[in-house]
Parts: structure tokens; sequence; C-alpha cells
């Protein structure tokens, strides 16, 4: 099978998949003009890229960014199975085929298998109550939330959303999570902004029957452009569900792709926030880059998923060989990473105060 990867309307290259490998090739006219869409596996050079076996079902990890996660791949299971066609058999080039254009980043793949739009957001309660419902196996309506859930990942139910004419990722609860599960996302986002870190605007929309749904405007959409998006994880090739990396793989991949000092310190104040307000959930797959056109060049995205989850006890990335870090590990993180010691204690003593101002609750 053939995919061609596309971004604004422009070939990328060409994806095929033979023997549980994905092979890859930029197309002549991109590498003419074109940037590196992973820079550390896939460089702008003419030549054929292989895929590893057990990594990323056979791809390049750059492409599995534009596949579904857990939540999105059980909606697309529930989905699909009642019209007869079984997603978890479906080789990684067909998945994406079912992704159209709502992926996360900039890139699409054709021929697409649909072509959907985000949709204008419903009310929230009634959605959060249609994903419940189809989570239990009860009667939903499962086309509407697979359009919906494109290719979201992570635990909970979110969907793809219009709000006030941008696209917008909106999360909802489980039957057994706390009402205020929402709400503690909400206050994180604000807190780390106080903290100096670029985050998304942010939303907490009402509800009646819990502290409210959390909702984030889409930072890889900008007024409609798409924006070529890679995760850590992609980058490194590193899966996201087995912890293998350490904060210093972080900064050092940060300082690789963007080759900036400034956005290392980027990284590093983000690291301060999830190790100081135990943000446990800090896997790969939540750290990201973005390409700016404008400026021809990769920079740290905005900061995502910040917030508790209870039922972690430690760290899945370490801070310096330490699954339960603190302030040492940040001050020897900031050593290895050639940031003065007087910015480091700066930035980790702004971090510590608006934590415990804002998220004492939480901790």
């Amino acid at each position: 099978m053939d995919l061609t990867v596309k971004y604004s309307g422009r070939e990328v290259g060409r994806l095929r998949y033979e023997s549980k490998i994905a092979y890859f090739a930029y197309s002549r006219e991109w590498l003419e003009d074109g940037f590196s869409i992973s820079p550390r596996s896939l460089p702008l050079e003419d030549r054929l890229f292989k895929g590893r076996m057990n990594y990323f079902e056979g791809m390049p990890g750059v492409f599995a960014d534009s596949l579904p996660g857990g939540w999105g791949v059980f909606a697309a299971i529930k989905a699909l199975r009642r019209k007869g066609i079984d997603y978890q058999g479906l080789n990684p080039l067909e998945k994406l085929s079912y992704i159209g254009k709502d992926g996360t980043g900039a890139l699409y793949y054709e021929p697409t298998g649909c072509d959907w739009e985000s949709l204008p957001i419903q009310d929230p309660d009634i959605m959060c109550n249609e994903c419940i419902s189809m989570m239990e196996d009860e009667p939903a309506d499962l086309d509407d939330i697979f359009r919906r859930a494109g290719s979201t990942g992570g635990a909970r139910p979110k969907i793809n959303a219009m709000i006030d004419g941008s696209e917008w990722i909106v999360k909802f609860r489980e039957r057994y999570d706390p009402k205020s599960i929402g709400r503690m996302e909400y206050e994180y986002n604000i807190a780390a902004k106080i903290c100096g870190i670029d985050v998304p605007e942010c939303r907490l929309l009402h509800s009646e029957l819990c502290d409210g749904y959390f909702a984030m405007k889409r930072f890889d959409r900008d007024d409609g452009k798409r924006i070529h998006m890679i995760s850590l994880a992609a980058l490194l090739e590193t899966p996201t569900d087995i912890p293998m990396l350490d904060y210093v793989s972080f900064l050092q991949a940060t300082r690789y792709i963007t080759r900036s000092q400034a956005e290392v310190v980027k990284a590093y104040r983000l690291s301060c926030f999830n190790v100081l307000s135990k943000n446990y959930d800090d896997h790969p797959g939540n750290f990201s880059y973005l390409y700016s056109d404008k400026e021809g060049r990769y920079v740290l995205s905005p900061a995502y998923d910040l917030t508790r989850s209870p039922n972690m006890k430690e760290h899945h990335m370490t801070c310096m060989g330490n699954p339960l870090p603190g302030e040492k590990e940040l001050l020897g993180l900031a050593s290895e990473m050639r940031i003065p010691k007087g910015q480091a204690d700066e930035i980790i003593t702004c971090v510590r105060e608006v934590v415990t101002e804002h998220l004492s609750e939480w901790l």
C-alpha cells in the first residue's frame, strides 16, 4: 500500500508499507525548497528511509504522531467495528487514511478514507454523556464521536470542536472521575502561564454535572493554517509507554532541534513546573516542537497535558535519574545544560511560589 504525504497542498513524499515496515522518500519538489519533517531520522536527503520493526508499527515516528492515541483508538475501534472494519487489523498506512486532514500538526495523507471538518461544540454535558455511553457499550452516536475524536490521544474522552471560529480540543470526564478534574487542569494551565510558560488559550466550559470541562485552543492551527508538529517521542523514535527518557534528554533534544539556548531555558522552566507541580504524566508524547515557516526553524511548542494523575506515583520521565526529583535534581539539570545557577534559582523560586499559591488544593 502507498500513501502520499502532503503539507499545505504540496507533496512532501511517499510512504509504502511492506512486510510490516514502512518506507519513505521525499519528493523531488520538496527536496528543492522544503524542510526536514523529522530532523534526526528523516534528514532532507534524496534517499529511501526505513522504519523500525518494533517501533511505531514499523513507521518513522513523525507519521505515528498523526495516528490517534488511547481515546482516539478506542473511538475508531468502536465506530469502524459497526461498519465491519477491524481497526486493529489495519496496517498503519490504512489507519492513516482514516485520519484525513484532522491529524495532529500539518501532515495529511492521500488517498483518504474521510474528509471531515471540526464540528461546532454542542452542549458539553450531552457530549460527555455520549462518550460515557460509548465506553460502557450503551447506545451512542458512534459515527459522530469517531468523527469528533479524530487523532486525539490520552485515556480520557475528548473531541475536536469549533469554538468562536477556531479549532479547540475539549476534554471530558469518565463516570468515576472526580467532578473537579476539568477545573484542576484549567488551574494547572493558569498557574503555568503565571510562571512564564507558554500555554495555549484555554477555558473551563460550563457544566451542570461537574465543575466544568477543560478546553484548549489548538496550537497546531493558526487562522485555519496547519502547523507542522513533531513530538519528542517521534523526534527521538522513542515509545511513549516505556519510561526510557530523562529530562536531560528532553533539554538536549530541544537544543538539537531548535539550535537555541533560549528554547532550552523555556524547556527547563517547563521541567521545573512539571517536577514541582507533580505532573507525573510527562511521557515523551507530551512534549512537542513546531516548525515556523516564517523563521525557517523549529521551536518548542506551547505546553500541554499539564495536570495531576492521582493514580501515578512517580514521573514517567526521570530527572537526573530520579523518578521523584526535587529542587536538587533541577539544579543538577540546569548545570548539565549550562544554565547559570542564578538563573536556575530564579526560575525554581518563581515556580515554587506559584505552585504553592495556586495549586495547593491538588498537591
